[in-house]
């Protein structure tokens, strides 16, 4: 009798924990991750004021864009992109774009790594890779080294 009583049980755990994970099982996206057309959207948009107001934009309003791309140097003018394609990594929308630089004879070819929802994340993927293995750039010389003061 204990067997027929365990058995029910058994099958009812087995159900409520493959229920439970369905949702990491199926093709539906996380929350917090853009469609393709939202996320290409705001990669559009963040481009588009960078080239028409030729100083990359850090945050766009309605909806809300943060734009990171440490990468490019201050005097950096995006003349004009062209998104290219677009890959699928994990946990990200990722696209490739071909910049073209005020000044510059050959085109750049950027990956864009976009997430998120209100706001949308638009990093290029050399910024989301630093931000994402929790490391920084340590190439400023300008700074003196910091010596520990010694113990009396």
């Amino acid at each position: 009798m204990v067997r027929i009583r365990l058995i029910p049980l058994t099958v009812a755990c087995v159900l409520a924990a493959d229920l439970g994970c369905s949702a990491w099982k199926n093709d539906s996206p996380p929350g917090y991750l853009p469609s393709w057309d939202e996320a290409r959207q705001a990669l559009d948009w963040a481009l588009s004021a960078w080239r028409d107001s030729n100083s990359p934009p850090e945050r766009i309003s309605s909806p809300s864009v943060q734009f990171v791309d440490r990468q490019r140097r201050p005097d950096d003018r995006l003349a004009s992109y062209q998104i290219l394609a677009q890959t699928d990594v994990e946990n990200a929308r990722q696209f490739t774009v071909r910049l073209k630089l005020k000044g510059q004879e050959s085109p750049q070819l950027v990956r864009y790594v976009v997430l998120g929802r209100d706001p949308v994340w638009v990093f290029r993927s050399e910024d989301f890779d630093l931000i994402s293995h929790w490391e920084h750039k340590m190439d400023d010389p300008d700074q003196p080294p910091v010596v520990a003061p010694k113990a009396p």
